[in-house]
């Protein structure tokens, strides 16, 4: 069994006294800490915007969605020091990381609501008949010839946060710290970026603006059509009264969040059994990004540029010296 360098503080010995921060470190990794840190403010900011925008959260029920990422925590520190078990820690805390912040980073876009500073849609709009002559009616109408194709691409679309959790567990339970470490530093830090440059210039999607014959929505059985997007508009305009975790859906258009999943699921994955099956999978998630997602095609470019920011601070943040390397080609 390969040696996991980043994990030899697996058991703690018995010592001296240690400082807090010293026993936090025998549970828990340096990106690991990093990451939870930045949940935790993530979500004080997200409380401290709700107290000033006096907006009311169903806080209570937020906190019950947050039970499985505190568990998968808490299971995965103890599995790894108690029981010995490294790898599936790895995975646990891996998984109970990205739930926690998903949650926490959706109160935070919903606090966006309601818009009184102008959406960048029809700009986007332009840019794209500028690019490439993209329209998404004509884009959806032409996926409607192939219905069985459309189909597909909404269970493709559908699939991307199932495809993240599979990557957690793969790499985790193989014992590819770094990797893993990486693309959840990547996956936080991106969707990070994606909605701090969404409140600053908010878009929604061409599917708020069209309306596709009904024909064409039910034969494609379309996941993001005029339905949500006039649900987006009318909270641009009216806000929501509460909010609470059944309500959450995709809002941000650009950039695309979907397309920073697809190079997620497919970089870190290099050398793994599921490398060649992920990038089959996501050759369709693009054209589904555009339909079943509602997106500006500008929004796919959008989503590459934040994805290629956030590779490159994971890999700074999260070093690999020659021990972990070898440790990794032999897993």
């Amino acid at each position: 069994m390969p040696t996991d360098a980043s994990l030899t503080f697996a058991a703690p010995q018995k010592t001296a006294p240690r400082p807090a921060l010293e026993k936090v470190g025998l549970w828990l990794a340096p990106a690991e800490i990093f990451l939870i840190v930045l949940s935790v403010l993530t979500g004080a900011l997200a409380a401290v915007l709700a107290f000033a925008f006096d907006q009311q959260v169903a806080w209570a029920a937020f906190l019950i969605s947050f039970a499985p990422a505190i568990g998968l925590i808490g299971l995965g520190a103890y599995i790894r020091v108690k029981k010995q078990m490294h790898r599936a820690g790895l995975a646990a805390i891996g998984a109970g990381i990205y739930i926690g912040f998903s949650g926490v980073i959706a109160i935070l876009i919903y606090l966006r609501f309601p818009i009184s500073t102008p959406l960048i849609d029809t700009d986007l709009m332009r840019i794209d008949q500028w690019l490439v002559g993209y329209d998404w009616v004509g884009f959806v109408g032409f996926i409607a010839q192939y219905p069985t194709l459309g189909k597909i691409l909404g269970w493709v679309y559908n699939t991307s946060l199932g495809q993240l959790f599979v990557v957690i567990f793969v790499l985790g339970l193989t014992g590819r710290t770094v990797q893993l470490h990486r693309v959840l530093v990547a996956g936080i830090v991106s969707l990070l970026f994606a909605v701090a440059f969404w409140w600053a210039w908010p878009s929604i999607g061409p599917s708020a603006y069209f309306t596709l014959p009904t024909s064409i929505e039910q034969a494609l059985g379309l996941v993001h059509g005029h339905a949500e997007g006039g649900q987006l508009l009318r909270m641009t305009q009216e806000g929501n009264a509460l909010i609470a975790p059944g309500m959450i859906m995709g809002t941000i258009a650009f950039p695309s969040y979907h397309t920073v999943m697809v190079f997620l699921a497919i970089c870190f994955v290099r050398g793994t059994m599921i490398f060649w099956p992920m990038v089959l999978l996501n050759i369709g998630m693009l054209p589904a990004i555009l339909s079943h997602g509602g997106h500006h095609f500008s929004d796919l470019l959008g989503g590459f540029a934040v994805f290629v920011l956030a590779w490159l601070f994971a890999r700074w943040i999260v070093p690999s010296n020659a021990k972990d390397q070898a440790a990794e080609a032999n897993a």
